[in-house]
């Protein structure tokens, strides 16, 4: 990333900014120091202009257009509330980064330097990255693809957290061969005052057959972390309790304080409890869990509820969800990531995380998935 230089008198400028001292007494003798300082006062424009030293990238008005605008050009179609601060904060930032996106990784380098800061984490398909590796393995990728947006179906916003979902065309720079898919990413955002709201953690998209090429661009410790993390997964023992909150306990919880939103939780807790249980019990289960017209999106595609429980009767009696990152609730949506844990034929196990955007619907004294959109 490259580094930002902010002159001197433009950290003076916004510290007077912020504790009101700006206005001194005029006197000769101050009068004298003002005249022979103000060609090295730093104004708006410098701050904004590219060309200035004292250029703040994080300030300038492309990176800064007003959210109701970049809706309309980017409208999130289940759109949820951004309710506080620090929510629209994050909300307007990331709809500036859809604006910026796909300029080449030159611009994508520097949008990062706006959404990132030098000590961010981005886990990319299960692979935890700092922020030089994360842009040497985009620099890779873009080389390759050129990654066009499409629909925006979800912003999801709770806390200091963001959960998004989108649909992308990777378009093969060499055979021009496209490839539809749906990408998902949670977010742990920082707010740091002038500059903004930036992610201080981010995980995109899930484990994949990039995972192992993934992990090249990672130090030998931080390969060796990578791998005692999934041997950690692999050797989760879950609580031996019915109390569901205890058995899934949430890594990093976020504020769920409606009736709906707890019949929600509730709700998803006891999918994964009889979804350890096995296939018959879940096969039961679905039948509470989710509507009769319920939509479905696996892996990008529309499929049917049958062919669902086909691909799930292919992994479930070996596959154990072990731990929950996140659960993502606004109003009557859901976003929930996870890891589970297979046990192959030979005993050896591996470890996956899954994410999902689940819409609920009020149905009698029950919650049910009408929409889910599952990697």
């Amino acid at each position: 990333m490259r580094k930002r230089i902010i002159a001197l008198s433009t950290l003076l400028a916004m510290s007077m900014a912020v504790t009101g001292c700006s206005n001194v007494a005029a006197t000769p003798e101050n009068s004298t120091k003002s005249a022979a300082t103000s060609e090295e006062a730093t104004t708006e424009s410098d701050v904004t202009d590219p060309n200035s030293p004292d250029y703040v990238i994080e300030l300038d008005p492309q990176y800064n257009v007003p959210t109701d605008e970049l809706l309309k050009s980017f409208p999130i179609e289940y759109q949820t509330p951004a309710a506080t601060d620090l929510s629209k904060k994050i909300q307007n930032r990331m709809l500036n980064g859809f604006n910026r996106w796909n300029m080449g990784y030159d611009a994508w380098e520097h949008w990062g330097e706006v959404l990132y800061h030098d000590d961010s984490i981005y886990n990319v398909n299960g692979v935890k990255l700092t922020l030089p590796e994360y842009q040497q393995a985009m620099d890779v990728s873009l080389k390759t693809l050129d990654i066009q947006m499409g629909t925006f179906k979800n912003m999801i916003l709770v806390d200091d957290w963001m959960a998004i979902q989108y649909d992308i065309v990777n378009i093969d720079r060499e055979t021009g061969e496209e490839h539809p898919g749906t990408t998902m990413e949670f977010a742990k955002f920082g707010d740091y005052g002038e500059l903004g709201a930036k992610v201080d953690e981010g995980w995109g998209g899930v484990k994949n057959e990039s995972y192992d090429g993934t992990m090249y661009f990672q130090t030998e410790d931080e390969q060796k972390a990578q791998k005692e993390f999934m041997d950690e997964l692999t050797n989760t023992k879950l609580k031996d309790t019915d109390n569901l909150e205890e058995k899934y306990p949430v890594v990093y919880p976020t504020t769920i304080d409606t009736k709906i939103g707890k019949e929600m939780k509730a709700a998803i807790l006891n999918d994964f409890e009889n979804w350890n249980q096995g296939y018959d019990a879940w096969d039961d289960w679905t039948d509470t869990f989710y509507t009769d017209d319920v939509a479905m999106n696996y892996l990008g595609e529309d499929i049917s509820m049958d062919d669902y429980k086909d691909a799930m009767k292919d992994q479930i009696d070996n596959t154990q969800k072990v731990r929950i990152n996140n659960i993502l609730v606004s109003e009557d949506w859901a976003a929930i990531h996870y890891w589970t844990v297979t046990t192959n034929e030979d005993g050896t196990k591996d470890a996956a995380n899954h994410m999902q955007f689940l819409h609920f619907v009020e149905n009698g004294d029950n919650v049910q998935v009408d929409m889910c959109f599952a990697k």
